[in-house]
């Protein structure tokens, strides 16, 4: 993939990045993960791709469009995924600590279990957020609560713990 991206070809969709073998991976507390720290993306089609367990420390992604893509047991600390599309992504027990996702499209995401600390991120509606973490990101404990997002044992920006689950404007989800 990064060799055709290099000659300019930029769309990937649909994509399954899976190992066959050590060379590129490391190793880590929580398995074996593929390497691409780093890497430079921009604009590139990874729309509904597979990227589970995915090394994406420091890549710039900015303007790509990830929509419906799995980035389950990710780690994108540091990146770079402004005005990106990331509508309906799945983004279970990934890590995000300083990323910016500015202008970027989170609508519909599923974030459980995800790590947000420190991330700079615009709005967004209809999440799924369990025991999802923001604290210390980059904005307000209200954007998080609005009233489309499910929310539940989820730590907002402030430190306050929504245990939930809840809509988030407050009313009970059962």
């Amino acid at each position: 993939m990064l060799e055709r991206y290099a000659d300019g070809e930029r769309n990937f969709a649909g994509i399954k990045l899976a190992h066959y073998g050590l060379y590129g991976f490391r190793r880590s507390k929580y398995g074996r993960k593929l390497d691409l720290d780093g890497v430079v993306l921009r604009d590139i089609n990874l729309r509904g791709a597979d990227l589970r367990n995915v090394y994406l420390i420091g890549a710039d992604l900015t303007g790509a469009d990830l929509g419906g893509i799995f980035l389950e047991s990710c780690c994108l600390v540091g990146a770079i995924i402004r005005d990106a599309n990331l509508r309906a992504a799945c983004l279970d027990w990934s890590a995000f600590d300083n990323a910016d996702l500015r202008g970027s499209n989170l609508d519909h995401m599923n974030a459980n279990c995800a790590n947000f600390p420190g991330v700079q991120i615009g709005s967004f509606e209809y999440a799924v957020l369990a025991q999802t973490y923001f604290k210390g990101a980059h904005t307000d404990d209200g954007m998080i609560r609005r009233g489309s997002n499910l929310i539940w044992r989820t730590t907002l920006p402030s430190g306050i713990v929504v245990e939930g689950p809840q809509w988030g404007n407050g009313r009970d989800a059962r």
